[in-house]
């Protein structure tokens, strides 16, 4: 497709065994406002909207972007009409910037906020006001807003979701996760920001892994833009569909009354602890792949779905060992490597309507139910929520599976593994496999109407 100012481009589409990441259209399903805004721009001329980059060629990942927020909108235009500078660390007086003028333009400074390192009359000030009054990024010691300093992904994360405005319950909802009898699950002040940032798609999944970000990493300036890019253009109804986490309440647990309840629970909460890796194709680790290390290579921290059910599920076996990060609970045997031959090696299927806490969960997204058209795995957290590694939300994220969801409908069964031994060898054993399309492990559209 070519727009105005060149192609529309998301980058490349991952494939792998003839899979096509539908992820990425999903990306760009409801993205036809921004087409109109695009060609509207080649009717009304702007001096800003014909503006080149010298270092953002039409060919970039994130041209559509970057020119959406520094062309036909000047928010990032930050270093002129020549330059963007996509791979700089943003710094916090830039994403104020960009951001209140996004989002709160007209919105009148708190003059009783002041900071010591950044004058009144310095002009990135009314930025970092509005910023802090607002809620949307915090200072730091002794009230400064360390304006050159770089901002980490999940501190972006939570600026721009705090921004957006419509997603405040949800955040509530986030942050107070809890089991039926209102005993709370631990999570970190970041958890709800992480988790409706990658629920929404707002961080892209990179064909190479190694430009894919953790949620302590420094942001990059094209990342920003991708992630503005988007808040800016998702459907109305994906705004609306993220009520279903005003209020999540998990199955209540005993961990006094047997093992089984223990493990349950530590598995639920290490789990959600995982929020913020992203999703990495043949990933199974929580950092680059240490020397001698049992599974294949990868650059990065991070998991694909299956590689996921091993971080938080295996026990310590055949040299794999991220048992070690989860001592609360030893974990089970898991030899298969991806979740088509995890699924053919279940020799119990669980129906939906019988799955327990820590079940894994399989889909075929084919919509056939069959065993061996599985392409993705998830763990299953109870009353219709689950947690997986996904290219559709770039990385770990929950999600509500009840009837009516596209995950619901391409469910195929389920596995326990707490609570139970292997009875059969494995079906096949990869260590060194990945999981579906480089960009996912489900082939379909996961909130498509």
């Amino acid at each position: 497709m070519v727009g105005p100012f060149g192609p529309l481009l998301l980058g490349p589409l991952k494939i792998e065994s003839g899979g096509v990441d539908r992820s990425v259209m999903r990306r760009w399903r409801g993205r036809l406002p921004l087409l109109f805004v695009l060609v509207a721009a080649t009717f009304i001329p702007a001096r800003s909207a014909f503006a080149d980059f010298t270092d953002v060629p039409t060919s970039y990942w994130d041209y559509t972007a970057i020119t959406y927020v520094a062309q036909t909108h000047t928010w990032m235009q930050d270093y002129g009409t020549s330059l963007f500078k996509p791979t700089t660390d943003e710094n916090r007086e830039l994403a104020a910037r960009a951001l209140v003028e996004a989002y709160a333009p007209t919105e009148p400074i708190d003059p009783t906020i002041t900071f010591p390192d950044l004058p009144t009359t310095d002009p990135f000030y009314p930025y970092a006001n509005v910023a802090v009054k607002l809620g949307w990024i915090a200072t730091k010691g002794g009230g400064a807003f360390d304006p050159l300093s770089e901002i980490s992904v999940q501190k972006f994360d939570k600026a721009i979701v705090s921004a957006m405005g419509s997603l405040a319950d949800a955040v509530t909802g986030l942050s107070k996760i809890h089991q039926d009898d209102g005993t709370a699950y631990s999570v970190d002040g970041y958890f709800a920001y992480i988790q409706l940032a990658h629920w929404l798609g707002l961080h892209y999944n990179h064909d190479d892994e190694s430009m894919d970000l953790n949620k302590k990493d420094h942001i990059h300036r094209d990342e920003v833009a991708y992630s503005l890019w988007v808040s800016e253009t998702v459907p109305s109804w994906e705004i609306d569909d993220a009520a279903a986490f005003d209020d999540i309440s998990l199955p209540a647990l005993d961990p006094s009354k047997n093992q089984n309840q223990k493990d349950k629970e530590n598995v639920t909460a290490y789990a959600l602890d995982q929020m913020g890796y992203p999703y990495v194709w043949g990933g199974e680790w929580n950092k680059a792949s240490p020397p001698g290390y049992c599974c294949g290579s990868q650059p990065i921290g991070g998991m694909d779905c299956s590689g996921f059910a091993w971080w938080v599920m295996k026990k310590n076996e055949g040299n794999y060992n991220a048992a070690q990060y989860h001592t609360a609970y030893s974990g089970w045997t898991l030899l298969e490597r991806v979740s088509h031959d995890m699924a053919e090696a279940t020799t119990s299927q669980v129906s939906y309507g019988n799955l327990r806490i820590g079940d894994l969960m399989f889909f075929a997204s084919d919509g056939s139910g069959k065993a061996s058209n599985v392409d993705h795995v998830a763990i299953y957290l109870g009353n219709d929520w689950m947690i997986h590694s996904s290219g559709s939300s770039d990385g770990v994220a929950i999600e509500w599976v009840g009837a009516g969801s596209w995950y619901n409908d391409i469910f195929v069964f389920g596995r326990r593994l707490i609570g139970t031994k292997l009875d059969t060898p494995p079906h096949r054993v990869d260590v060194a496999a990945g999981d579906g399309p480089h960009a996912g492990g489900e082939l379909g559209d996961p909130r498509s109407r």
